[in-house]
């Protein structure tokens, strides 16, 4: 950005139309104590076998 204009290198022909695509920034998580406890846990006992399919994982997600 230079005073307020999308400047560029590439050098485009008089006329050319451009799409500009906007991404929205994701939102930073933080983790207090007690869930970075859990996530520990949780990882220990899928390490251990005990965790469930992926396809499980997302029929679980798609009911919410």
């Amino acid at each position: 950005m230079v005073n307020g204009k999308i400047v560029t290198r590439a050098k485009f022909p008089e006329g050319t139309k451009l799409v500009l695509q906007v991404e929205e920034l994701v939102p930073i998580v933080e983790l207090d104590a007690e869930d970075e406890r859990a996530i520990d846990k949780a990882l220990v006992s899928i390490r251990a076998g005990k965790g469930i399919s992926l396809d499980k994982f997302r029929a679980i997600l798609q009911r919410l």
